[in-house]
C-alpha cells in the first residue's frame, strides 16, 4: 500500500482565515458538517433482561426530570436542546440531598403503577432485538405518564402551582399495551411468520411515520406552537431525542479528517478543491506494522500549573470500508463511555442481582474493552457504495480522556517534512499559486529543505480522468 495520501483543500482554507498552509494545520471536522448524512450511523438494538430494561425507564425518567427542570428555570427565554438531555448523568449526581430524595420519590411513584412493571417486563421477554423505532414506541406511550409523575411531586413540593387540569388516567396508553397483550401478540406473529422480524421492524417503522407526519401537520396548524420549542421539546419531542442522545451515552464524541488515496477524480476535484480552484496537499505517512499513520500535535492532557498542554502523537489512516448496510451495536453491552463502576451500579445490578448484559465484562475487561475500540472505529469508517469513487482515508480525533468539543482544540499541527508536496487544481489562479510558493519557500529554507515537489493538475484524454505532471523547474535554493 502507498504512503502517499491526498488532501483537498479550498484555498480560503489554505490561505485565508484559517492559514492552514502556513500554521501547518489539520482541522478534524464534527460528523455533522460533513456531506454524508449517514456520518457515523449506527445499526443499534436493545436486548437484555428486566434488570437492564428497568434501569433504562429509570434513566429515562431521571433525564427527562433534569430537563423538565431546566425549563422550568429557563422558560422560552433561553433556547434548550437535546444536547440539554444529560445522558451521561446519574442518580448520584444531585447537587443536594433534597433533590436526591425528590427524584427517589419520582422513581417510587413510576415505578408503583403496576402497568409500568408489566410492560417493562414484557419488553424484557422479547425474543428478538428491539430496535429503535419499537423502542420510541414503548416511551412514546409511557412518555405521558412519567411527565405526570414528575409534574405531581413538583406540586406537592410547591415548586410549581397547581395545574388547572391534571390528567385523570395519564397511564392510559401503558395500560392500553397490557390490557391487549400488545406484545404477547407481536411475538405470536414473530413465531407464525418465517419473516416475522421484517414485520415487526416494517409494523414500528411504520408507525414511526405515522408520527412524525402527524407531528409535521400539528405544526403547520397551529397546534404546537412554534414560540414555545422548549416546552414541545420536554412535553412532545422529548422520546425522539432522548433515543438520538443515548448513542453518546455509548460512544464518545468524533471528529475526522478525510484525506484520499488517489486524486484523479474530477468530481472529487469539483467536490473538495472548490471547484479545481483549490490544491491538493500530498502528504507522506509512516508506516508501523503494515498501518499508516501521521504524527500531529495537539492537546494531550492538563496540567493544574499550565494548563493544557500539548504535543505528537501518532494518527492512524484508517482506510473507509464502502459497503451495503452498517454494523449493528447491542446497547446494553456497549457501555464503555461510562466508568466501569457506573456501569455496574446503575446499569446493571438491581436489588443485589446482577444482569447478565454483564457477562462480557466480568469474564474479561481487557478483551470486552478492545471489543467496545474495534466496533467504535469500525462503525466511523463505514460508508455507502455510493461514496466509493472517493478512496477515502481518515484520521479520527475522539473525546475519550479529553474534550475537543471547541473547535479551536480540533486543529492539529503536522511537521512540514510529513507534508511532500502540493497539486494545483486546473483552474487555480496565478497569484493563489505565488501566495503558496512563497510560504514553502520560507518553510524550505527555514528547514534546509529540497524536496519539495509542486504540480499541475490537467485533464489527461489518454487516461480519461485528471492527472498532474511535476514543476520541475520550480527549485527553492538554501542560503548559504
Amino acid at each position: 500500500m502507498s504512503n502517499e495520501f491526498y488532501r483537498f483543500r479550498k484555498i480560503s482554507s489554505l490561505l485565508g482565515e484559517f492559514q492552514e498552509l502556513e500554521n501547518q494545520s489539520i482541522y478534524f471536522a464534527d460528523p455533522e458538517s460533513l456531506n454524508d448524512p449517514m456520518e457515523g450511523f449506527r445499526d443499534m438494538y436493545w436486548s437484555g433482561d428486566y434488570i437492564v430494561w428497568r434501569n433504562l425507564f429509570k434513566h429515562y425518567l431521571l433525564c427527562l426530570e433534569k430537563l423538565s427542570s431546566l425549563l422550568l428555570i429557563s422558560g422560552e427565554e433561553h433556547p434548550i436542546s437535546k444536547q440539554d438531555i444529560l445522558v451521561l448523568s446519574n442518580d448520584a449526581l444531585f447537587p443536594t440531598l433534597e433533590y436526591k430524595i425528590l427524584f427517589e420519590k419520582m422513581v417510587n411513584d413510576f415505578f408503583d403503577n403496576k402497568n409500568v412493571l408489566k410492560l417493562i417486563e414484557d419488553i424484557s421477554n422479547r425474543t428478538t432485538p428491539i430496535r429503535k423505532n419499537e423502542l420510541f414506541f414503548y416511551l412514546n406511550n409511557v412518555h405521558q405518564f412519567a411527565l405526570d409523575i414528575i409534574f405531581n411531586v413538583y406540586e406537592s413540593n410547591n415548586l410549581i402551582p397547581k395545574r388547572e387540569k391534571q390528567a385523570t388516567s395519564s397511564d392510559k396508553a401503558i395500560k392500553n399495551l397490557i390490557d391487549t397483550d400488545f406484545i404477547g401478540q407481536l411475538e405470536k406473529s414473530l413465531k407464525e411468520s418465517i419473516d416475522g422480524d421484517k414485520v415487526v421492524n416494517a409494523l414500528f417503522s411504520a408507525q414511526r411515520s405515522t408520527y412524525y407526519q402527524m407531528d409535521l401537520i400539528h405544526t403547520y396548524n397551529g397546534i404546537f406552537n412554534q414560540s414555545t420549542k422548549n416546552k414541545n421539546l420536554v412535553l412532545v419531542d422529548f422520546p425522539d431525542a432522548y433515543i438520538e442522545q443515548l448513542e453518546t451515552l455509548v460512544f464518545p464524541e468524533w471528529y475526522t479528517a478525510c484525506f484520499m488515496s488517489e486524486c484523479k477524480s474530477s468530481s472529487v476535484w469539483g467536490h473538495y478543491g472548490d471547484n479545481h480552484s483549490g490544491a491538493c496537499l500530498i502528504f507522506s505517512s509512516e508506516n508501523i506494522d503494515n498501518k499508516n499513520f501521521l504524527n500531529l500535535k495537539g492537546r494531550n492532557g492538563y496540567s493544574s500549573v499550565d494548563g493544557p498542554t500539548y504535543g505528537f502523537s501518532k494518527r492512524e489512516f484508517y482506510p473507509i470500508n464502502y459497503v451495503e448496510g452498517y454494523g449493528e451495536i447491542d446497547f446494553f453491552r456497549m457501555l464503555g463511555r461510562l466508568p466501569t463502576f457506573t456501569i455496574q451500579s446503575m446499569w446493571y445490578s438491581l436489588d443485589g442481582e446482577i444482569s447478565k448484559c454483564a457477562d462480557n465484562m466480568m469474564d474479561s475487561e481487557d478483551k470486552w474493552r478492545d471489543n467496545y475500540w474495534n466496533n467504535f472505529y469500525r462503525d466511523i469508517a463505514i460508508k455507502s457504495q455510493d461514496w466509493s469513487y472517493e478512496h477515502e482515508y481518515r484520521l479520527i480525533l475522539e473525546n475519550s480522556f479529553d474534550s475537543f468539543s471547541e473547535p479551536k482544540d480540533r486543529s492539529l499541527n503536522y511537521e512540514f517534512k510529513s507534508l511532500k508536496g502540493i497539486i494545483f487544481g486546473i483552474k487555480t489562479s496565478k497569484e493563489d499559486k505565488l501566495k503558496i510558493l512563497k510560504i514553502i519557500e520560507e518553510k524550505c529554507r527555514e528547514s534546509k529543505r529540497d524536496d519539495f515537489c509542486f504540480y499541475q493538475a490537467y485533464y489527461s484524454s489518454d487516461e480519461k480522468c485528471i492527472c498532474y505532471y511535476p514543476m520541475n523547474l520550480i527549485k527553492f535554493q538554501n542560503e548559504v
